[in-house]
């Protein structure tokens, strides 16, 4: 089942169907978990132009979320398509955590990991309890704080 959530203040984050509110930029679905409290994919659709978006999955688990970065170039808009996703799941899905991973042995990991601790995110060390032991892959973390957050929706 795939549950289309349309970004919105008034509309929060559900796993059971919401009815879809139009936006402008911002598309979120997910895969609706078969046993509740399981992970879960959620696919995140941000619309750069009238004809280009761009796009992420992650994983939903355990009030994180995980989002692997592609293999290749990162499209025009991703950095616009990601704050959303950091701006999404930090205000309608209240999650502690926004995980990114890619491989190791891509050729521009020094250009990522400068863009993204640019945008707040932080390496994650090996054998770290929240990722998993993968080492072919790096992780970062960004850290919200949803005690700080403001309860004015």
């Amino acid at each position: 089942m795939l549950v289309v959530v349309h970004l919105n203040p008034t509309v929060r984050f559900m796993s059971s169907p919401p009815s879809p509110v139009q936006d402008e930029k911002i598309t979120v679905s997910q895969d609706v978990p078969v046993h509740e409290g399981k992970p879960h994919v959620v696919h995140f659709q941000y619309k750069v132009t009238e004809v280009k978006t761009s796009s992420w999955d992650a994983v939903l688990s355990n009030q994180s979320l995980f989002v692997e970065i592609p293999d290749g170039l990162l499209a025009d808009g991703s950095k616009e398509g990601l704050s959303a996703l950091l701006e999404f799941a930090e205000e309608k899905m209240k999650v502690n955590y926004v995980f990114i991973c890619f491989r190791k042995s891509r050729e521009d990991r020094a250009p990522l990991l400068k863009t993204f601790s640019f945008l707040g995110f932080e390496i994650v060390r090996p054998g770290h309890p929240s990722v998993p032991s993968r080492p072919d892959v790096m992780f970062m973390v960004y850290p919200l704080d949803q005690n700080s957050s403001s309860d004015e929706e």
